[in-house]
C-alpha cells in the first residue's frame, strides 16, 4: 500500500516537473521565436530605405561651404559618416541615451527593469528604457501615436536591425536622424548652428550639450531655456565620468565652460542669408556653386555692423553692400541688410530695393555729355536757375546752398553740384536719352517716361536699386562694355558695348580726382585709400538714403545706407554714412588682389586750358593762375583762347547767365571775371521767381505755411521790387515777399537801366 502511494506520488511529481519543463521549454521556444524569428516578419523601418538627404549645398567661388538649405520639411540636414563623428560626441551620446549599446541586442532589459522600478516608485512615467536601436526604429518610421502596438513594432524592428545591420551602421543612421532642435537634424548641422563650427572642433562640453538635446529638443532648447540645457549637459558629463569615458580633470573643466562662448551668436548667423533665401525660394537642390567670396562676405558684414554701431545715434538701422568682379560680372559679396533678424526690415534685401540715388546718377549724365561733344574742361553755369518740368517750375539748389559760377565739368562732377548737372543734361542729350542709356546699363526698373522726371533725373528723382547701380558703375570700369551681374558660376555672357571707352575713361578720371573734390569737400571728407580708385557719393532728400559707389579696374563696390521704412537719418550724408563702409570693403576686396586703374584710351591727349573759359592755350598764353591740364580727344578738342575772351585786365568775360551770381555778395571772383560790355542792352527783363502766371499754394505743413518767397530776376544789382497788395522786404539786392491768398501783381524795376517787368500770381491756401 505504502509502495503504491509512493509510486503514485513519484509519478505525480514527475508529471509536474514535466509540465514545468514543458512550460519552460515552451517559453524558451517562444522567446527564441520572438527574439530571432518574429523580427523577420517585420520590415525594416521605412526611413532606412530612403536615407536622409542633404539640402542644397551652397558653396562659395572656391568651393568653401556657405550654407545648407533646408529640405521640404524645413529641416537643415547634413548626413555624416560615423567615422566623422568625434569620439567624445559618440561617447556623450551613449552616456546620455544607451550606455550598453554595444552589449545588447536591441533591447536593454536592465534599463527596462530600472525604468519600471523608477516609474512605479514615482507613480508616473519618469524614465524610459528605449535603446538607440529602438529610437532609430521610431525615428525612421512615419510618426504614430504612442501605443503598445507601436512599441511592439519598434521592439521587433530594432531586433531586425540588430540582426541585419552592424552596430556601426545603426549608429550612423541614428545620428543622421537625431533632432537637435531649431530645425537641425544630425550632429553636423547642429554643431554649425549652435557653435558655428565643424563637428571635429567641438569641445567636450559642447559634445555633451549636443548629446543631451535629442531627449527634448524644444524643452531643452539652449537658446530659449539655457538653464535646462545646462543642467542636462552637466548630467551627461557626470555620466561620462561614471563610465570612465572622460577623466575627472576633463569633466571638471567642461563643467565650468559656459553653454556658448563669446561670439557664438555671431558665428550662428548665416553668412549670406539673402542669397541662400533666394536660392531656397527658387527650389534649388544639389550643389550650388556661387560666385561669392566667403572671406570677403564675412569681412564686409563685420565692417557694416561696426559702422552702423558708430551711426546708431543718427537713426541709421540698415545698410547693403554689393561687390562685383569687373572682368566677369561675378558678385563677390552681397550684404542685403546689416542683420537679417533686425525688426526694422532685416529680412528685406536692400540690394534690390528701389530708392532715390541722389547724386549717384551724375556720372552717367556727364558720360552722355562726353559722347555728345563735351570734355572735362567744358564750362557750365553754376548759378541760380529755374527749370520748368511736368510738375511746374522748379528752382533746385546745390547741396551746400552755394553757387560756384563758371565751373568745369570736372569740378562740377567732383564737387557734386546739382545745377550744372541739370544744365548738362538739358544741353547734352536730355532726359529721354539718359533713360535709354540707363536701361542699356541694366537699370531697368525706372517707371514712367522722360517727361515725368525731366532734368531732375540728373539729381536722383528716379528710384534705382543698389544691385543695378553697381552693375552700371562696373560698366564704366570696364570701359563701356556691359555684363549682367550674376551670383552663380556658369558660362560667361558676351560683353555688350554701351558707352565708348573715351567717355568712360574721362568719367572715371574725374571720379578719381581727389584734388578736384577739395573745392567742395574738406580733406578729412575725402577718402584716402592707398591706391587710386573712382568714387561717387549720393544723398537723397531729407537724408533718407545715402550711397557710395566706386571702382578700380578689377573691383566695383556699391554701398547703400539708410532705413528700410524710408524714415530720414539725422544729418548723415554719403561721406559720413556709406563712404566709410565703401572704403573698408574696397580695401578688403584688394587684400590679395593688386589694384590698378584705367589708362587713357589711345588717341586721347592732354592739353593746357584756361579753366575759366574751357578754351585751350594756343598763340595766346593762359595765365598760370588759371591754367589747367586736361584730357580730351581730337573729336572734342576745344577752340583756342583768343583776346576777345578777356578784357584789358585779363579778366574772362561772362555772358548774361552769370549776371545774378556775379553781382551777388557770394561772388568772390571779380578779379578773374567781368560781365560782357552791354550785357543788358536790348535784353528783355524777366522775373524768374515767381514766374508770370504762377499758382502758389500756402502749405500748413511747411514752416510759416510757406509764406516767405525769395524774389529773383535776371536784372543786375540795383533792381527794386514792389507790389500794391503784398508786403516785400528788401535788403540790398535780397528781396522776400510775404504771400497772402488772392491775385497779385509783383513788379521789378531797375532805375538806372530804366527796365521794368511784372508778374501776375495767384495764391491760395491748401
Amino acid at each position: 500500500m505504502r509502495s503504491r502511494f509512493m509510486t503514485r506520488a513519484f509519478l505525480k511529481g514527475l508529471f509536474k516537473r514535466k509540465n514545468l519543463l514543458r512550460a519552460a521549454g515552451g517559453l524558451a521556444v517562444a522567446w527564441l521565436l520572438a527574439w530571432y524569428a518574429v523580427p523577420w516578419l517585420f520590415p525594416l523601418p521605412e526611413g532606412l530605405l530612403h536615407p536622409e538627404e542633404r539640402g542644397a549645398l551652397v558653396l562659395d567661388r572656391d568651393g568653401a561651404r556657405i550654407a545648407t538649405l533646408p529640405g521640404p520639411d524645413y529641416y537643415h540636414t547634413e548626413p555624416v559618416r560615423l567615422q566623422e563623428v568625434p569620439d567624445m560626441l559618440l561617447k556623450a551620446t551613449l552616456a546620455a541615451e544607451d550606455k550598453r549599446f554595444f552589449s545588447h541586442g536591441g533591447a536593454d532589459f536592465l534599463a527596462l527593469a530600472r525604468a519600471v522600478a523608477a516609474n512605479a516608485a514615482g507613480g508616473e512615467v519618469v524614465s524610459g528604457a528605449s535603446t538607440i536601436t529602438q529610437q532609430l526604429a521610431k525615428n525612421a518610421n512615419p510618426p504614430v501615436p504612442r501605443s503598445l502596438p507601436a512599441k511592439a513594432r519598434e521592439f521587433f524592428q530594432a531586433r531586425r536591425m540588430e540582426m541585419s545591420m552592424s552596430k556601426e551602421a545603426i549608429l550612423e543612421s541614428y545620428f543622421n536622424r537625431l533632432d537637435y532642435g531649431n530645425l537641425r537634424r544630425g550632429p553636423a548641422a547642429a554643431a554649425r548652428f549652435y557653435f558655428g563650427r565643424e563637428m571635429s572642433r567641438l569641445s567636450l562640453a559642447q559634445c555633451a550639450l549636443l548629446a543631451g538635446l535629442p531627449q527634448g529638443p524644444s524643452f531643452l532648447n539652449p537658446l530659449r531655456h539655457p538653464e535646462r540645457a545646462l543642467q542636462r549637459r552637466n548630467l551627461v558629463l557626470r555620466r561620462m565620468r561614471e563610465e570612465g569615458w572622460a577623466t575627472d580633470g576633463m569633466v571638471d573643466r567642461a563643467l565650468l565652460e559656459p553653454l556658448f562662448s563669446v561670439g557664438a551668436e555671431e558665428d550662428r548667423r548665416p553668412l549670406a542669408p539673402h542669397v541662400t533665401a533666394a536660392l531656397m525660394h527658387a527650389g534649388r537642390t544639389g550643389e550650388v556653386r556661387t560666385t561669392l567670396d566667403a572671406s570677403l562676405q564675412r569681412g564686409a558684414l563685420e565692417i557694416v555692423k561696426r559702422e552702423l554701431e558708430r551711426l546708431k545715434g543718427h537713426h541709421v538701422t540698415q545698410a547693403a553692400v554689393v561687390v562685383a568682379e569687373n572682368a566677369t560680372g561675378n558678385i563677390l559679396c552681397l550684404v542685403g541688410s546689416a542683420d537679417r533678424s533686425h525688426p526694422a526690415g532685416g529680412l528685406l534685401d536692400g540690394t534690390t530695393l528701389r530708392r532715390s540715388p541722389g547724386s549717384a546718377l551724375k556720372p552717367f549724365v556727364y558720360a552722355q555729355a562726353f559722347v555728345l561733344g563735351a570734355y572735362p574742361g567744358t564750362v557750365l553755369p553754376d548759378v541760380p536757375t529755374t527749370y520748368r518740368s511736368a510738375h511746374g517750375l522748379e528752382a533746385p539748389q546745390n547741396y551746400n546752398r552755394a553757387y560756384m559760377g563758371p565751373i568745369s565739368i570736372r569740378q562740377a562732377l567732383a564737387c557734386s553740384q546739382n545745377i550744372p548737372a541739370m544744365r548738362a543734361l538739358g544741353t547734352f542729350g536730355g532726359a529721354a536719352r539718359l533713360l535709354k542709356l540707363l536701361n542699356n546699363l541694366g537699370i531697368r526698373g525706372i517707371q514712367g517716361d522722360a517727361s515725368h522726371y525731366g532734368l531732375g533725373l540728373a539729381i536722383g528723382n528716379a528710384e534705382v536699386s543698389l544691385r543695378e547701380l553697381t552693375g552700371a558703375y562696373a560698366c564704366l570700369a570696364r570701359g563701356g562694355a556691359f555684363l549682367p551681374l550674376k551670383l552663380e558660376q556658369g558660362p560667361s555672357v558676351p560683353e555688350r558695348p554701351v558707352l565708348p571707352p573715351e567717355a568712360c575713361f574721362l568719367t572715371a578720371d574725374i571720379l578719381a580726382d581727389r584734388e578736384a573734390r577739395l573745392a567742395a569737400f574738406s580733406d578729412a571728407e575725402v577718402m584716402n585709400l592707398p591706391f587710386r580708385y573712382a568714387c561717387k557719393t549720393g544723398t537723397s532728400s531729407d537724408f533718407r538714403d545715402n550711397w557710395c559707389i566706386g571702382f578700380t579696374r578689377e573691383i566695383t563696390v556699391g554701398v547703400w545706407v539708410g532705413n528700410f521704412d524710408a524714415s530720414p537719418m539725422k544729418q548723415v550724408g554719403g561721406m559720413a554714412g556709406a563712404a566709410p563702409i565703401f572704403a573698408g570693403v574696397m580695401k578688403l576686396a584688394h587684400r590679395n588682389l593688386p589694384p590698378s586703374f584705367s589708362r587713357a584710351v589711345p588717341g586721347m591727349v592732354r592739353i593746357r586750358i584756361d579753366a575759366r573759359t574751357g578754351r585751350r592755350e594756343g598763340a595766346l598764353r593762359v595765365p598760370q593762375a588759371h591754367a589747367r591740364e586736361e584730357w580730351t580727344s581730337l573729336e572734342t578738342m576745344p577752340q583756342e583762347a583768343t583776346a576777345g575772351d578777356y578784357d584789358a585786365a585779363g579778366r574772362a568775360f561772362l555772358d548774361s547767365r552769370y549776371t545774378e551770381w556775379f553781382t551777388s555778395p557770394s561772388c568772390t571772383a571779380r578779379d578773374a571775371y567781368c560781365l560782357l560790355p552791354g550785357t543788358w542792352s536790348g535784353e528783355t527783363p524777366r522775373i524768374l521767381v515767381p514766374a508770370d502766371g504762377s499758382r502758389l499754394v500756402l502749405d500748413p505743413e511747411m514752416p510759416g505755411m510757406g509764406r516767405r518767397l525769395k524774389l529773383r530776376s535776371n536784372l543786375p544789382a540795383g533792381a527794386v521790387w514792389s507790389s500794391p497788395t503784398l508786403t516785400i522786404v528788401q535788403y540790398g539786392d535780397e528781396a522776400t515777399v510775404l504771400l497772402e491768398p488772392g491775385a497779385h501783381v509783383i513788379t521789378v524795376r531797375h532805375p538806372e537801366l530804366n527796365l521794368e517787368q511784372r508778374a501776375s500770381v495767384t495764391v491760395r491756401e491748401l
